[in-house]
């Protein structure tokens, strides 16, 4: 049997049928005033029965300044919790766990930013204007009403019936905007030093622990990430994710989920996601994996936290490492978009299928909400 099937405890209460997550994804068909719908009650459902250890929501909106996707899911008041709790309750249903992802895109009105520094990438999805409106920033004044704006938000998740959170730190989203010394230059207590730039990351996971529990806390990070301008040289990641992960296990979180996007060694596979070559101007050491390298930091004797691994691992290499004591649990991201049988397939060593419907799987265009989301076949063993 794969080990990647074989039960697991995190902390104390948290017990799950086997190491495989199904990852968030933004998939942008929320078409009822951004509220989840019987599209979502389906395909999170669908994958539940197949038996994912754990379902982490797509990444949701929990202000309205911070939500930069037309159809991408809202937690901010309680009818948005309400809509949410039909799909908690039909993962439920089918005997798994499903966790909240709070997301806060910084963009939506006007940017907010830890500083007012512009994005190389100017340009902002869906919004008109030239270089868009990622040049019209307004430094935030005091970082603890985003901290809020996270706890009120796991606070309505808990009313909706999610079982835990994830906190996505990466992707040049405002969590991690803090951390990148390129994008924050406040002279506060937010800015400057190491501890002082990973002090929300810190904040908002307390946040998020006194609504669910420290053990109910995932934390997710890219120490090589290089999306939306998140590059940094790899002596500052060094530097800010030793002391970040550190910290995070002082605290007990149940588990951190590193991704190793951006690093040299994996240049992604399939769709546009394809190429995430680092900017030349911050290289990294040959085959640096930082999964491997900051790994030791979660997975040692009697650790509090488990290590979870995300970005392009195939069934055995994500196996072999599970086999080994190297991770606790693996992440599938968009192979749960085209096989709804993830577990059965890894179960009777049936490949996953591949996407061969082109890139607007993802996000849209669509005629329906649920085309290309819920039409996906299962294998026959």
């Amino acid at each position: 049997m794969s080990s990647l099937l074989q039960p697991l405890v995190v902390g104390k209460q948290l017990s799950l049928s086997n190491r495989v997550f199904m990852g968030s994804m933004t998939r942008n068909r929320r078409v009822n005033d951004c509220k989840p719908g019987s599209e979502q009650i389906q395909h999170y459902s669908q994958r539940a029965k197949d038996g994912a250890g754990l379902i982490i929501a797509e990444g949701t909106f929990i202000d309205w300044q911070g939500c930069g996707w037309k159809w991408a899911p809202l937690m901010i008041t309680e009818d948005h919790a309400q809509a949410w709790e039909k799909v908690t309750a039909a993962v439920h249903a089918q005997g798994q766990k499903i966790y909240f992802q709070p997301w806060h895109l910084e963009k939506n009105h006007s940017v907010v930013a830890p500083s007012k520094i512009p994005a190389q990438g100017g340009k902002y999805r869906d919004l008109p204007g030239t270089p868009g409106h990622t040049h019209h920033i307004t430094e935030i004044k005091d970082p603890r009403d985003f901290v809020n704006m996270y706890r009120r938000s796991a606070i309505l998740a808990r009313k909706a019936g999610f079982d835990g959170i994830e906190l996505l730190a990466q992707g040049g989203y405002l969590s991690q905007q803090f951390l990148n010394s390129r994008a924050n230059i406040r002279t506060d207590s937010y800015g400057g030093s190491v501890e002082n730039r990973c002090r929300f990351i810190l904040e908002v996971s307390d946040a998020l622990a006194e609504v669910f529990g420290s053990e109910f806390v995932c934390i997710k990070i890219c120490p090589t990430d290089q999306t939306n301008d998140s590059v940094v040289t790899f002596e500052e990641m060094q530097d800010i994710y030793t002391y970040l992960i550190e910290e995070l296990v002082k605290r007990r979180v149940g588990i951190i989920n590193l991704s190793r996007r951006g690093a040299n060694h994996n240049t992604g596979t399939g769709d546009f996601f394809g190429n995430t070559t680092r900017p030349g101007e911050f290289p990294l050491p040959l085959g640096h994996d930082p999964v491997m390298d900051f790994g030791p930091l979660v997975k040692f004797p009697n650790s509090p936290s488990k290590l979870m691994a995300n970005y392009d691992y195939t069934v055995d290499e994500a196996d072999r490492l599970v086999r080994d004591g190297k991770l606790d649990l693996i992440t599938f991201g968009r192979p749960f978009i085209y096989n709804p049988d993830v577990i059965f397939r890894i179960q009777h060593g049936i490949p996953f299928a591949e996407n061969d419907r082109g890139t607007n799987v993802h996000y849209g265009p669509f005629e329906k909400p649920s085309q290309k989301y819920n039409d996906w076949p299962v294998a026959v063993s």
